[in-house]
C-alpha cells in the first residue's frame, strides 16, 4: 500500500513540476515578444526617421478609420494637423469603426510608406464611380496626411491596439 502511495506521489510531483516549467517558458515567450517601446507622439514627430524599422507603441486619437477596406486608420497627437498612418496587414482583422474618436495605444513597426495614402485613395476612387461619395472624407484625410510636414512618408504596420480608458 505504501509503495502505491509513494509511486502515485512521485508521478503527481513529476507532472506538476513539468506543468510549472511550461508556464515559466510561456511567460518568458510573452515577455520576449513585447519588444515595443512606448513613444510619445511628440517625440515621434521630432525625429521620425530614428524609429524606422523599430516596433513601437504610440498613443493617439483616432481621426479616421477607412470605410472602404477597414484596414487603415489615422491617429493624431496634440497637434490634430499631424497624422500617423496605421495599416493592418493581410492577416489582421479590420479596424472596428467604433474606434473613430477614441484614444488608443497602437503598436506596430514604423516603415517608409511604399505609396502615399493619398495616391492609394485616388486610385481606389477612380474605379468606384457612384461609390466616390463614400470615400470622399477618406481622400480629404489622405490629402491632409500627404501635405503635412512630418510623418507624411512613414506608416505603421499594425500589430495590436488597446483603447485608453
Amino acid at each position: 500500500m505504501i509503495k502505491k502511495l509513494l509511486s502515485i506521489s512521485i508521478i503527481v510531483l513529476l507532472i506538476s513540476s513539468c506543468g510549472n516549467t511550461g508556464k515559466k517558458e510561456a511567460a518568458a515567450k510573452v515577455e520576449g515578444t513585447d519588444s515595443s517601446n512606448k513613444v510619445e507622439f511628440a517625440t515621434l514627430m521630432e525625429n521620425p526617421g530614428s524609429y524606422v524599422g523599430k516596433t513601437i507603441s504610440v498613443e493617439g486619437k483616432v481621426v479616421h478609420v477607412c470605410t472602404h477596406s477597414g484596414k487603415k486608420l489615422f491617429i493624431t497627437g496634440e497637434n490634430p494637423d499631424v497624422r500617423l498612418y496605421v495599416q493592418a496587414g493581410e492577416e489582421m482583422p479590420k479596424f472596428p469603426m467604433e474606434l473613430l474618436g477614441s484614444e488608443i495605444v497602437v503598436e506596430g513597426t514604423i516603415t517608409q510608406a511604399a505609396a502615399t495614402p493619398s495616391a492609394e485613395m485616388a486610385e481606389m476612387q477612380e474605379g468606384e464611380g457612384a461609390a466616390k461619395a463614400v470615400g470622399a472624407d477618406t481622400c480629404e484625410t489622405a490629402k491632409a496626411l500627404a501635405s503635412q510636414p512630418v510623418l507624411a512618408d512613414l506608416m505603421m504596420i499594425y500589430n495590436k491596439h488597446e483603447v485608453v480608458k
